[in-house]
């Protein structure tokens, strides 16, 4: 009775995996089975590594794999057994902070290893002397340290700690202390596991993949396997759907439909669960078409739990409060806008040829991304792509993205890249893109220059400011981008005739005449008259 009471009195938070919410603890039998293959090989101990680090983006399904695997411990006879579980939650008190977590763990061992008890037991009589809510070192140096420094205890059998979304603690500064001694366990309690998952986040990163942390851990990344596990999505999506109200009729009479928001989750589990939360939400409603048109649209109200993570992600990376001030915002800004409207991927050193209104180096590039890891991966080609395409789509949709801080808006961003992406053609740029070997930086930066510059241009606001822009790349600049590719700046019109016909042709056209400020008939001469003013300019200004 005294023993029970000394364990009562030990703080603790109720972060055990039987006591999160639904929306974590959701997992579909039959998926993620090379993952949980992969697992169970460590946890046998056929990986001499005691730690299992799994890392992945927002929405990927990590505490789903934490949750069953402590339900497939604590159900298992024989085996590992689960010795304590710690899921953090973002904006739940005690679930969110560092104070409780190592007597929430020492209270979780001490109920479910006999073998451990009276050493907790006698360890707790002394720490609680000092106080019930010490501070996070003290309560591990007491706990754990001191203890089992004097005695270690032997396991039959591995005994495993699962902590579940390191990313979600708001003492961002305390982790990295939190994970040196969390890394401490197995050579003090040999026997012990620790299975790890978390957000890509840099403070954590630093800890978990450091040169210090190989030896002990193993790494597993679920942002590299999102196009081979794209059937577990599928798979849930195709179970789930069906069985909900009215659209099980809906999806049979309309298979097309349902391939539709398969191709749109891309892999993704959280858009899938958000997708069929949203369906159950309104599952009797009349008009099931519509909803899924609500799934499927950009702009779709059906995805507003997405954008409230990202809005939480966003804020997290940068702080309204430090980044709400120039020259900070103009760099965030920059960033965004490559983010949101580039056509197509490109490497941090790529991207850093572009100057926008605020040089960015790739340094920022490469520390901005990796704030955003939970939403960014860099590919196998070295580019940088969303995770899902929601992403994007939100920072470009002022009715989702609310905060003016990270809000991309489409034709002020366009109206900056388009002259960054004309300022590619002069001669110097061009002589030394010629030059370039093929994937190089300055290759990447002129031909996505090239391919895109006037989509840029003809959807940017047309400002004074690009008007210049414009004015000085039709009378300096078009030697050079003829160099880059003639064929390219002629359409479909051969290079043997006259300017006059490519223009009658081009969206630029609309805009051109809008700089000369002629009237119609002095548009129809513009182009002759340009084209003898473009034969007397050859130097590039």
């Amino acid at each position: 009775e005294e023993e029970q009471k000394v364990l009562d009195d030990l703080p603790r938070a109720d972060a055990g995996y039987r006591c999160v919410d639904e929306l974590k603890s959701q997992f579909l039998p039959g998926t993620r089975q090379e993952l949980f293959g992969e697992l169970n090989h460590w946890l046998d101990g056929a990986n001499s590594r005691p730690v299992y680090f799994l890392s992945g983006g927002a929405g990927l399904g990590k505490s789903s794999i934490a949750h069953q695997l402590c339900t497939r411990l604590d159900a298992s006879a024989d085996g590992p057994s689960l010795g304590a579980s710690f899921f953090f939650v973002r904006g739940s008190g005690d679930l969110e902070t560092t104070r409780l977590f190592f007597s929430s763990l020492a209270h979780q061992l001490a109920l479910s290893q006999p073998s451990l008890r009276p050493y907790i037991i006698s360890a707790s009589r002394e720490y609680l002397k000092r106080g019930s809510r010490q501070q996070m070192h003290h309560t591990f140096q007491d706990l754990f340290r001191r203890l089992f420094q004097r005695a270690v205890p032997t396991f039959p059998k591995p005994i495993v700690m699962v902590v579940d979304g390191l990313d979600e603690c708001r003492d961002r500064d305390l982790i990295p202390n939190l994970l040196e001694l969390l890394l401490e366990l197995p050579t003090i309690l040999p026997g012990i596991r620790l299975l790890l998952t978390s957000r890509p986040e840099p403070h954590i990163q630093s800890v978990l993949t450091s040169a210090a942390g190989l030896p002990s851990i193993l790494h597993r990344s679920l942002n590299d396997t999102m196009a081979q596990w794209k059937g577990d999505v599928r798979l849930y999506l195709e179970q789930t759907v069906p069985k909900i109200g009215l659209y099980g009729d809906f999806v049979r009479d309309n298979p097309y439909q349902l391939e539709r928001l398969i191709e749109r989750a891309a892999g993704v589990f959280n858009f899938a669960r958000v997708a069929a939360r949203f369906l159950d939400t309104y599952r009797d409603h009349p008009d099931p078409q519509e909803q899924f048109t609500l799934l499927l649209s950009p702009g779709g109200t059906g995805l507003s739990a997405l954008d409230n993570l990202y809005q939480q992600i966003l804020s997290s990376a940068f702080p309204p409060q430090d980044w709400n001030i120039s020259p900070r915002a103009a760099r965030l800004r920059s960033f965004l806008i490559f983010l949101g409207l580039f056509r197509e991927p490109l490497s941090p050193e790529a991207m850093a040829l572009f100057k926008l209104e605020t040089q960015l180096s790739k340094a920022d590039i490469v520390w901005m991304t990796d704030r955003l890891r939970s939403v960014l991966v860099i590919n196998s080609s070295g580019c940088i792509v969303p995770i899902h395409a929601t992403f994007t789509e939100f920072l470009l949709d002022p009715q989702r993205c609310v905060h003016p801080l990270y809000h991309v808006d489409p034709a002020a961003g366009n109206a900056l890249l388009a002259p960054v992406c004309m300022g590619a053609f002069t001669f110097p740029i061009i002589s030394d893109y010629l030059s370039a070997a093929k994937g190089t930086p300055i290759r990447d930066y002129v031909k996505y220059s090239t391919i895109h510059w006037d989509f840029h241009l003809a959807t940017g606001e047309f400002n004074s400011s690009l008007k210049r822009d414009l004015v000085h790349f039709v009378h300096h600049q078009i030697p050079a981008y003829m160099q880059v590719d003639p064929g390219g700046w002629a359409g479909t019109v051969s290079r043997s005739l006259a300017l006059e016909s490519w223009f009658a042709v081009s969206r630029l056209h609309r805009l051109l005449l809008f700089t000369q400020g002629k009237d119609r008939k002095a548009r129809r001469t513009a182009p002759k008259s340009l084209w003898r003013s473009l034969n007397q300019r050859r130097t590039i200004a």
